[in-house]
């Protein structure tokens, strides 16, 4: 088995890989960091192999790689936006400082379109990731000199997640409360006030992403894929919006990836063996 390992501001997400596998194993295992040492006796196999992302810092890292030297005695293989050119372009203006979790997420989310007949035509493709923070990244055909196309990323947006912003508003002013409560159309309490003020802004800063994904590459609607565990925070907000915006039957609900980056790494692992 080849191990892989997404290691997150939050949580740590495991999955496995079986050799000659396209695909890895369904869901993956999720640990907080204060969990780690007992990665190894979660596993019933000795990996061959371990390839990782890392954006929770060096302590996390250091961490991984004595736990991982102890029980199997293999380095990790660690992975960020250097690797997968030959997949994706990378139109970051800087490709190296791209975070590993959203170049990967976007390897990942690549070879959920391949075979997708939206894209396929030329659709834009936006993966929101609402997790510590939400990200908001944007794939689409680009022609090449020599006429052909290539898939690249083309931008996204970085904000604070639905979390942090509640966490902020509590943390930040004297009487307000870390909300728990639902978004609603016209909030008469503090609580679904913020609830409902946070949910706008995620959902805003989404549909602005593809109004622009939109107009900057006309013809076929831009598809929405997200994840990360805040979404169920703005889930509904986003279902509301788009009831507005597509109202028409033919008009496509955002697709759940569970953990992209781990599809990224699967990807980089195949290429690789």
């Amino acid at each position: 088995m080849i191990l892989l390992i997404d290691a997150g501001n939050t949580r740590v997400k495991i999955a496995w890989l079986a050799p000659g596998s396209q695909w890895r194993d369904a869901a993956p295992l999720s640990l907080t960091h204060a969990e780690l040492p007992g990665l190894a006796a979660r596993l019933d196999f000795t990996p061959r192999r371990i390839l990782a992302s890392n954006v929770a810092g060096g302590a996390v890292r250091d961490a991984l790689e004595r736990i991982c030297q102890t029980a199997w005695r293999l380095p990790i293989q660690w992975h960020d936006a250097r690797d997968g050119h030959d997949q994706l372009l990378n139109r970051y203006r800087q490709p190296a400082r791209l975070g590993a979790d959203r170049w990967l997420g976007l390897l990942g989310l690549l070879r959920h379109l391949r075979g997708d007949p939206a894209w396929q035509a030329g659709a834009p493709c936006i993966l929101a990731s609402f997790g510590t923070a939400t990200t908001l990244d944007t794939l689409a055909w680009q022609i090449q000199s020599d006429g052909t196309r290539r898939a690249a990323f083309i931008g996204g947006l970085i904000l604070p997640g639905a979390a942090l912003m509640a966490r902020s508003l509590s943390q930040g002013t004297a009487d307000l409360p870390l909300a728990q409560g639902d978004p609603v159309d016209f909030p008469t309490d503090t609580e679904a006030a913020i609830a409902s003020g946070i949910a706008a802004a995620q959902i805003g800063a989404l549909l602005r992403q593809r109004q622009r994904a939109a107009r900057a590459y006309p013809g076929v609607p831009p598809l929405l894929f997200v994840s990360g565990g805040d979404w169920p925070r703005v889930q509904e907000e986003l279902r509301t919006a788009l009831e507005h915006t597509d109202p028409g039957p033919a008009a496509q609900p955002p697709r759940w990836l569970d953990s992209p980056v781990l599809d990224g790494l699967a990807c980089l692992a195949n290429q690789d063996s």
